[in-house]
């Protein structure tokens, strides 16, 4: 097998796994006053070190959650309703993940006033854009660090910068898609908050975590003290210390991710018809969006399933509903090129050699489907 959706979910690793377990024996409720609770509690506050140490930040200011979307939703909502007295106009990109745009557009039912970015031909958004956007009663900027479908990096201290002239505006990045992979340090760039993922770093689905650098916001969901209220609720605990395990093994910045991508465009050149899409020069490594024009992408995805080898069409939260992708359409690709449009993303255990294998078989698969086509 050639497991190349890795931006979807990855496989979960031994250190996770023995971490799921450990959490089935030490099966406390982390709330409980008696000494299986106290270790529960212990062990969740492990993971959160490891988590706050990547970050590099204070363990106090990191809450975890049922995954990326539940960070993103307190993130903005909590955000958005929290400042409300300050101004209700708020700013995203059009190329963030469906669980940031869906929200922003809820605000937009409820009276905010929404600016969307619209990103350069590279999926890079405009500074220019960004800066004559910002306004005195703008409270929020929320920007994915990594893009889901093409890897291209935003330039989040940059974004800051222009902030400072907004004095209520705070930011939000959606960090799912680069932390474990490549440097993620909210106070360096002066981020207030990011949502990161379990499962995109080798832990289990169901778990994820907001940190905030200021612990002050809105709420969504109310019932318990657990967390400081601000996500209340009795703690996913073998998530959670799998999350932990996996983040520890995480490799920062390693260039292997980068090279596999750049083998996978060269042993693809010889394929007519192709484009890439999304900077390469502002790129974490882990996702190429290449598109074979004339074909569709699902009929290629499931031309390379005999063989074994997994890519996919785009973000997985939206595989279930077909429709051209947003964040293609906002980088300005003609319909042939949307429609051919796969996603293959990258993981440090991912060999050159699977790597010359998928190439093959896709340029071998891509005529095939243009021969049957004419």
């Amino acid at each position: 097998m050639i497991y190349l959706d890795n931006a979807a979910t990855t496989k979960p690793s031994a250190e996770a796994v023995e971490a799921m377990c450990r959490a089935a024996k030490c099966f406390g409720n982390p709330s409980s006053l008696h000494g299986l609770g106290l270790e529960s509690e212990k062990l969740i506050t492990e993971s959160r070190e490891a988590i706050a140490d990547i970050l590099g930040v204070d363990k106090r200011n990191v809450f975890f959650t049922s995954g990326g979307t539940e960070a993103n939703n307190p993130a903005v909502f909590g955000t958005a309703y929290g400042r409300a007295k300050l101004g209700k106009h708020v700013i995203t990109t059009a190329i963030e993940h469906p669980s940031v745009l869906e929200c922003f557009k809820r605000l937009e039912n409820e009276g905010f006033e929404i600016t969307y970015l619209s990103p350069d031909s590279g999926g890079r958004i405009r500074l220019d854009e960004l800066d004559a956007a910002l306004r005195e009663d703008t409270t929020l900027v929320s920007v994915m660090h990594v893009n889901n479908e093409t890897g291209v990096i935003q330039p989040v201290s940059e974004i800051k910068r222009l902030m400072n002239k907004s004095k209520n505006a705070l930011l939000h990045c959606d960090c799912v898609q680069s932390f474990g992979k490549i440097d993620v340090k909210p106070k360096k760039w002066g981020a207030d908050m990011i949502s990161i993922s379990a499962h995109k770093i080798h832990g289990f689905k169901g778990t994820g975590a907001l940190y905030l650098a200021n612990p002050k916001i809105k709420p969504l969901i109310y019932g318990g003290e657990q967390q400081n209220g601000i996500r209340p609720g009795t703690e996913n605990m073998g998530g959670i210390l799998a999350f932990g395990a996996a983040a520890k093994k995480c490799v920062i910045n390693s260039p292997h991710m980068s090279e596999l991508r750049n083998q996978m465009i060269e042993e693809l050149g010889g394929i007519p018809d192709i484009k890439i899409n999304g900077s390469t020069e502002y790129n974490s490594g882990s996702i190429l969006n290449v598109s074979f024009t004339g074909i569709r992408a699902e009929i290629l995805l499931h031309a390379l399933e005999p063989y074994e080898i997994y890519v996919s069409t785009g973000s997985a939260c939206s595989s279930h509903r077909p429709q051209p992708s947003h964040v293609l359409t906002a980088m300005g690709l003609g319909k042939k090129e949307i429609e051919g449009a796969v996603r293959i993303s990258f993981d440090e255990e991912t060999t050159s050699d699977e790597i010359s294998c998928a190439a093959a078989a896709m340029e071998k698969e891509v005529s095939n489907i243009r021969r049957y086509m004419r």
